[in-house]
């Protein structure tokens, strides 16, 4: 008997107590626990049960003992409750219809910190999925406890899941640098229900959203929020990166063949900035600007759009977007003129960049890995999304 008492101080179960042990061939030990407590608590409403309705044992793993694995065979109580009937009680050792004790869920939680988890699988002898599990259900948890009544900055962005315009739409904090949300689709309707979870009071206390220039999030923004929008320098440059690719094939259909040449599989020369050019590449981009007068007002228009954008004095900026779009409009090129309407349309969001200087670079970032695990299923991607550990709330 003494020995027992010592294996069940060495064990630390509350209100528990071994009763029996047993050692396999020097490679795995059986512990019999039995409860000490009196009352009990129901496993739906946590209401304290006196009456138990029946008892099995459940053989469940537990913190290895040297090189041993250890095993506990642990009585599983079934309690008639008033509010519930017949129903499995709480347990502190392990939860209901669990193979493994909670301290060794967080063993292995703690371990996927550090380790891929198939080295944690194999250093722990257990399965890969097990380990995962354990992962994905402390994430869970994890993230019911997080604090978001200080997010006053949000990134909008979307996302291609799969094949067909299926979308998903991430929303992160800007000041936290963290994802908050993941949500099916790319309409208006998904920031509603964004901003349903993420309630009224948090949404009135938003000061800034950065998006790229979409339509059904801007609808949706101007009616559920008050923030500043904020149009991301990305998403402004890129209209005018396909409006000089409409202009090169333009002057490609348009010039003689003996001209051709020189605009042939111009693309990335002329979308590319100056300093990511090689040698061999500013040469053969100043021979086409030298001939084309044409692609050479595009692209000088480009090169100072983007200096624009490194300004950084508010005034000074603003300044000089005004002077470009007078320059945009003077070179009387149809695809810049375009361009530069939907300028005029989205002006406040892009003048607010200049004041803010806030971007969307860790939406586009999380979209990287977004689009490497895209193939698991959505109900597993919570899991497998441990790049913003804690972090992440997927809509399912």
């Amino acid at each position: 008997m003494p020995q027992y008492h010592a294996l069940t101080s060495f064990v630390g179960f509350q209100s528990h107590k071994v009763v029996r042990w047993k050692r396999h061939h020097k490679s795995w030990i059986e512990l019999w626990i039995e409860y000490q407590g009196r009352t009990l608590r129901c496993g739906g409403c946590g209401r304290k049960c006196v009456r138990r309705h029946d008892q099995v044992s459940t053989r469940i793993r537990d913190l290895d003992i040297s090189k041993h694995k250890v095993f506990l065979w642990l009585p599983r109580f079934r309690v008639r409750c008033p509010c519930c009937g017949v129903h499995q009680a709480r347990s502190v050792i392990a939860r209901g219809g669990a193979r493994c004790t909670r301290r060794f869920e967080l063993h292995l939680f703690i371990l996927t910190d550090f380790m891929p988890v198939k080295a944690v699988a194999e250093q722990e002898r257990v399965d890969w999925k097990t380990v995962k599990d354990v992962e994905i259900r402390y994430i869970v948890g994890l993230l019911r406890k997080r604090d978001l009544d200080g997010v006053t900055e949000i990134g909008i962005d979307e996302v291609s899941e799969k094949k067909g315009h299926r979308y998903l739409t991430l929303v992160t904090d800007i000041g936290k640098r963290r994802v908050l949300w993941v949500g099916r689709g790319n309409d208006s309707a998904v920031l509603k229900r964004f901003f349903l979870w993420f309630g009224l009071q948090r949404t009135r206390r938003l000061k800034l959203v950065v998006i790229d220039m979409h339509d059904p999030y801007l609808f949706a923004l101007r009616k559920s929020c008050r923030a500043r929008i904020i149009f991301d320098r990305f998403h402004v440059v890129k209209p005018l990166h396909l409006a000089i690719d409409k202009i090169r094939i333009r002057q490609y259909k348009e010039l003689p063949p003996e001209g051709r040449r020189y605009v042939k599989n111009s693309r990335f020369l002329l979308l590319r900035r100056r300093e990511g050019l090689s040698a061999k590449g500013r040469v053969r981009l100043k021979e086409l600007l030298a001939v084309n007068e044409t692609l050479n007002t595009a692209y000088v228009l480009k090169e100072d759009l983007r200096g624009i954008f490194d300004i950084r004095d508010s005034k000074t900026a603003r300044a000089e977007f005004r002077a470009w779009k007078q320059r945009a409009r003077e070179s009387d090129i149809p695809e810049i003129l375009e361009y530069v309407k939907l300028l005029d349309r989205r002006r406040f969001g892009i003048l607010n960049f200049f004041k803010h200087r806030k971007t969307n670079g860790l939406s586009e970032g999380f979209n990287n890995v977004v689009k490497t695990i895209k193939k698991w299923p959505m109900d597993f991607m919570i899991g497998v999304i441990s790049i913003s550990r804690y972090s992440v709330s997927v809509e399912n």
